[in-house]
């Protein structure tokens, strides 16, 4: 059976709504599941002021009965509580007002390119769209697919390596629940495992956000329990390196994708590959590293999967030359809200959409 899903709505339309169907009958899903992981998507230093305004409250619309997946599409409603600020130009029948044209495309964003390709001179069309507000609604529509992954003993963690060049501490050889204890024990601000980093990312959004810009950042998902074999090598299409590198670059700002140690294996001059051995007592096969990262050929190796990521600064905040679309002068773009850095969210973002590949892999 073959997981599927689809996003619909404006970033600031009257809602998000969402479908995902191929779900299985019986997953136990209750309110609280999704409202814990939501407030997560909200969190982390710097955030901006949406974050504020938006609770984000997630209403089932159809597919759970009794706190129970009935096997039918399910769908999801996020309503926008900002609507309520932009309804003169983001009604769906009224004419809109022209003080909702963007007519300054934002260099950075998909506002150029979607204005030419949709034919618009006005951007407003195409960044209410593109905007990471949608990801919100693919979070909502991961809980289907965690839960599943849970009762299968599938497990995950998210963590910050890095933001604005400042690298932390990590060490993913330590056992699951270690570094899940160390990063409940650092708070909410930041999801790490490196307590003497978190003063120095704290420095680094609070200057940034002075100098009205935006900082970038590495993160990492690490999941655990995943049988041997999930993917395959017969295809290039069914190989689960392609399908959740593609998962993770569909999120917004993101633009690069490391499975395992990918870039410091390509600079080792030693061999690097993982060794395998035989334990005859819990009759399972190990390794002696994991480089791979948990993937090989396109396939899980029953390995904990290692997934990192990087993510640009946003550009809402940069002031880059632009052109405006109707006179066709230069002409500079208007700030507008923004995250200074939005790494943590993007973590949570990036660990939902790959649980919705792997809930598709395990169907």
């Amino acid at each position: 059976m073959t997981i599927r899903y689809l996003t619909a709505g404006e970033s600031h339309g009257p809602a998000l709504c969402g479908i995902i169907d191929g779900m299985p009958a019986g997953i136990k899903i209750c309110e609280e599941d999704f409202a814990k992981l939501m407030k997560k998507r909200q969190s982390g230093y710097g955030r901006g002021k949406r974050c504020q305004i938006e609770p984000e409250k997630v209403e089932v619309l159809s597919g759970i009965v009794g706190g129970k997946t009935t096997g039918s599409p399910i769908s999801l409603l996020i309503r926008n509580a900002d609507y309520e600020n932009h309804k003169a130009y983001m009604h769906p029948f009224n004419e809109p007002s022209a003080e909702g044209e963007i007519l300054i495309p934002l260099p950075g964003h998909a506002d150029l390119a979607g204005a030419i390709k949709y034919g618009l001179d006005n951007c407003r069309i195409i960044r209410e769209r593109a905007s990471a507000r949608e990801t919100a609604m693919r979070t909502a529509l991961s809980v289907p697919a965690r839960n599943m992954l849970y009762s299968k003993n599938i497990t995950s963690v998210c963590l910050i390596e890095s933001i604005g060049g400042a690298e932390s501490r990590v060490d993913y050889s330590m056992p699951e629940a270690e570094i899940k204890k160390m990063v409940e024990k650092n708070g909410e601000d930041f999801l790490t495992m490196d307590s003497e980093i978190i003063n120095v990312w704290k420095s680094l959004i609070d200057e940034a956000k002075a100098n009205k810009n935006s900082l970038g950042g590495t993160g990492c998902v690490i999941f655990y329990g995943l049988p041997i074999g999930l993917g395959s090598h017969v295809q290039s299409n069914r190989r689960l390196d392609s399908i959740i590198a593609a998962a993770v670059m569909s999120v917004p700002a993101i633009k690069g994708v490391e499975i395992g140690y990918a870039k410091a294996l390509s600079e080792k001059r030693e061999n690097s590959t993982d060794g395998i051995r035989y334990d005859s007592d819990k009759k399972l096969f190990t390794r002696t590293s994991n480089f791979a990262g948990g993937l090989e050929g396109g396939m899980t190796n029953g390995q904990p999967l290692v997934l990192r990521f990087h993510m640009k600064p946003l550009p809402a905040n940069s002031r880059s030359e632009s052109v405006n679309l109707k006179t066709l002068q230069p002409a500079y773009p208007e700030s507008y809200r923004s995250d200074v850095c939005a790494i943590q969210a993007a973590c949570i973002v990036v660990e939902s959409v790959v649980y919705l590949a792997l809930a598709n892999e395990m169907a």
